[in-house]
């Protein structure tokens, strides 16, 4: 799956400018693999912020960044009930973005924070959903590519 851009971007073709931190981003993909792979990894290049990962409707993962990739044996999840393993996988992305509503400004998260806890403690660079003077806009969800591979 080639991600080139994230949600907010023109290029991305998605039709919003901004996506507000009470919206959820998903994709759904089915996907076969050949079925010789003696285990299978998918990769997420980049995704920011909160990342759910959900193949054939188990959750396999959860990730929280905005800059690193991350890969996860997704194996388990292609086990049938009759023992087989199936060639293909329903793959599930959730995302989530508090963007402006997570902790500013700070290296590690005060204790106890009631804000920064019910929200998501996120380390905070300069996106904002109101961009300007040296703030640029929000970018959320995937914005690099994923794929699977033979582990």
């Amino acid at each position: 799956l080639e991600v080139p851009f994230p949600a907010e971007a023109a290029s991305a073709r998605f039709g919003r400018a901004r996506i507000s931190e009470h919206e959820v981003l998903w994709l759904r993909r089915v996907v076969e693999m050949p079925a010789d792979w003696p285990r299978v990894l998918l990769h997420i290049g980049a995704c920011d912020w909160d990342c759910r990962i959900f193949v054939n409707r188990r959750l396999i993962g959860e990730h929280r960044g905005g800059y690193d990739p991350f890969a996860l044996d997704i194996t388990g999840a292609l086990q049938q009930e009759d023992g087989q393993r199936s060639t293909l996988a329903e793959i599930v992305i959730r995302v989530w973005d508090p963007t402006d509503i997570g902790c500013e400004y700070v290296v590690t998260p005060p204790v106890p924070c009631s804000r920064c806890c019910t929200t998501g403690w996120q380390p905070r660079g300069k996106q904002s959903l109101q961009p300007g003077f040296i703030m640029y806009s929000a970018a959320t969800g995937l914005w690099q590519d994923v794929w699977v591979e033979e582990g």
